[in-house]
């Protein structure tokens, strides 16, 4: 039986990109991830991650979908340079939620344009269509829920589920205990879980309330929603190989199907 889910973690970097051979291992990109089921090709966040040529292996049909978790910068700032928008056979749907009285275009827009940026989304040459986010849609055979996130602003959490296969992207949550009730049954029982972990627990303390959660929180939820595997993402940008790679090895040690997201790594559902 071959796969139902190609899972490719384009960029896996909280807060704003870095670089450095201290970084290489764990990548500096920013949050993107890329999903090829049901012939179709997803796009989780808009990071830096969507940077370079490795779309182009994962759009033979030049059509895509794109859920955006939420607008800031750090989880949009590679769609203004997206080869696919400028390619006038191609086509693109963009999921992002109206959040502040601006509507998913308008939160596109206040990035790309003058003077943040000099090409406005009228010149995109694809055939995009900016979409709000329902609480339940399709992508062709591939089913999207959609849950509300704890995070300043407000933040999008996906879930998508493709021949009995699901996978759960929540990133930039901040979640209130070591099991939310709301969470743990919208995840229960997925394939693998993609969560945000930004923070130890003593930087958590001087970081409450910016929207992440802690390293050993995030693992204690992807036992307790019976996740059968959980990448851990959104790693502080200050945070090095060696230093991530410790906290990792203590992790597995109570909990053996969680590790840490590698920018680059391919996950096979």
């Amino acid at each position: 039986m071959g796969h139902i889910m190609q899972v490719k973690l384009l960029g896996v970097r909280g807060t704003l990109p870095v670089h450095g051979p201290e970084f290489a291992r764990f990548g500096g990109a920013t949050s993107c991830v890329l999903v090829r089921a049901g012939g179709e090709t997803i796009l989780f966040d808009a990071g830096t991650g969507l940077s370079g040529r490795a779309w182009r292996d994962f759009f033979p049909e030049k059509h895509g979908t794109l859920l955006i978790t939420h607008a800031h910068v750090d989880h949009l700032m590679g769609l203004p340079v997206f080869p696919l928008l400028f390619d006038p056979t191609a086509r693109c749907d963009i999921y992002l939620k109206t959040r502040e009285g601006r509507t998913g275009r308008e939160q596109i827009e206040a990035l790309m344009s003058p003077p943040l940026w000099p090409i406005r989304t009228d010149s995109l040459k694809a055939a995009v269509d900016i979409r709000n986010v329902p609480d339940a849609f399709s992508v062709g055979p591939v089913a999207v829920e959609a849950m509300e996130s704890r995070h300043p602003g407000g933040s999008t959490i996906y879930k998508i589920t493709c021949g009995g296969v699901s996978l759960v992207y929540a990133t930039d949550y901040e979640p209130e205990s070591d099991a939310p009730d709301d969470f743990c049954a919208f995840a229960e029982g997925c394939t693998l879980l993609l969560l945000d972990a930004q923070y130890t627990r003593s930087e958590y303390e001087r970081n409450r309330g910016f929207g992440h959660s802690t390293i050993p929180r995030s693992a204690a939820i992807a036992r307790r929603c019976g996740a059968e595997q959980a990448l851990l993402i959104h790693h502080d940008p200050t945070r090095t190989d060696r230093q991530l790679l410790a906290l990792e090895a203590t992790v597995r040690a109570q909990h053996p199907n969680v590790r840490f997201g590698r920018g680059g790594e391919e996950v096979f559902l």
